[in-house]
């Protein structure tokens, strides 16, 4: 007999999402190389914004993505952590403005665009380059604190959490998976019935992981003091985005393709502060006080998350690529994790795991 219905090896947005969405009905074992929240979790602002990228696209789903978030946050008893009231989109250059109408008409249950003097009267520190973007179900909230009050929640329904655990490797059978986990100097053997790989930037050191052909990109994040005399913000994205978090902000993001270490960058650090400036004028100046960096990991070709059996690996599954989309699509694919993991077939199609070609 197995020892336990599900092994979930990361415990990051995806993997503690995946832990409390599987816990309500299964025997869960999370294991975490490092602490929860290690990696992307922990240097991410917390952006909800549906409606992403230069030309404000709809997150893939986005009303049932939305749903699955909040409802995850009421479920886990973590709402508090959610900044509601929106999210602004400043326009930061001309063409940008007919792209963010559009949107506007588009999604008008998601979005309302505000012309120039409409921004400047509600948010006077705020420069566009010809109007924003208003996002009312945006917001913000703290990853870290969610990643832990998803792990206290599955707690509370039977699972357990180890720290200082990493999968090094499994042999599969036709009714188990039996892994191989490395905890204080030695290696034990746990038999589940699936194990769900959303190890994140961890995913170069299992070979059944590197044959899918993921990549990286390292990002960093500055918290910076709030400047004073600066007037209410909603959090914001356009030319980079700035997050208020209480006395500072969140200002983020580098985009780094190639990268030798996880180090923080001074040239990084430059270039998050110049281009956030150029819609919040004198954050450039404001006093760094903590750097965080992580790497989004995505599938080359989609734009969406990975979920599935690996290939010649019934019982042993992933749950990655969620990217810079994670708050919405984490939450949302965990829902749907006890279904996908009952009848791998009902997996929607643009999901699923392939190998590289």
């Amino acid at each position: 007999m197995p020892d336990v219905d599900a092994i979930v090896a990361g415990a990051g947005l995806a993997g503690a999402s995946a832990a409390f969405a599987l816990s309500a009905g299964r025997d869960v074992l999370v294991l975490e190389a490092e602490r929860p929240a290690a990696g992307a979790s922990r240097a991410a602002a917390g952006l909800v914004n549906p409606l992403m990228g230069r030309k404000a696209k709809p997150v893939w789903r986005i009303g049932a993505a939305l749903d699955a978030f909040e409802a995850l946050l009421s479920e886990a008893g973590a709402g508090a952590l959610f900044h509601r009231g929106g999210v602004l989109r400043p326009a930061v250059e001309a063409r940008q403005v007919d792209f963010f109408r559009e949107a506007a008409a588009r999604h008008p249950g998601y979005a309302e665009w505000l012309p120039p003097e409409a921004v400047h009267e509600r948010f006077p520190d705020v420069v566009t380059a010809g109007g924003a973007l208003l996002i009312p179900r945006g917001g913000a909230v703290d990853v870290p604190a969610l990643v832990e009050a998803l792990l206290a929640a599955a707690r509370r329904r039977g699972a357990a959490v180890r720290t200082g655990a990493r999968l090094v490797g499994w042999s599969e059978r036709a009714d188990a998976v039996e892994a191989r986990v490395a905890a204080g100097g030695a290696t034990e053997r746990i038999a589940a019935r699936h194990v769900l790989l959303a190890v994140g930037q961890g995913y170069p050191a299992l070979p059944a992981l590197r044959a899918l052909g993921l990549r990286g990109v390292k990002g960093q994040t500055l918290r910076v003091q709030r400047p004073p005399g600066l007037g209410r913000l909603l959090p914001m994205s356009g030319r980079g985005y700035v997050v208020p978090d209480g006395d500072t902000l969140v200002l983020g993001s580098s985009y780094e393709h190639d990268f030798d270490d996880l180090a923080p960058s001074d040239e990084a650090t430059r270039q998050i502060r110049q281009k956030t400036a150029q819609m919040l004028p004198g954050v450039d100046a404001a006093a760094v006080l903590d750097v965080q960096v992580g790497v989004r990991v995505y599938a080359p070709g989609t734009n969406l998350p990975i979920v599935g059996p690996l290939p010649e690996h019934a019982r042993c599954w992933t749950f990655t690529g969620l990217g810079s989309k994670g708050l919405l699509t984490a939450p949302l694919l965990a829902r749907a994790l006890p279904r996908y993991l009952a009848d791998p077939a009902s997996i929607p199609e643009r999901l699923r795991v392939r190998r590289a070609p």
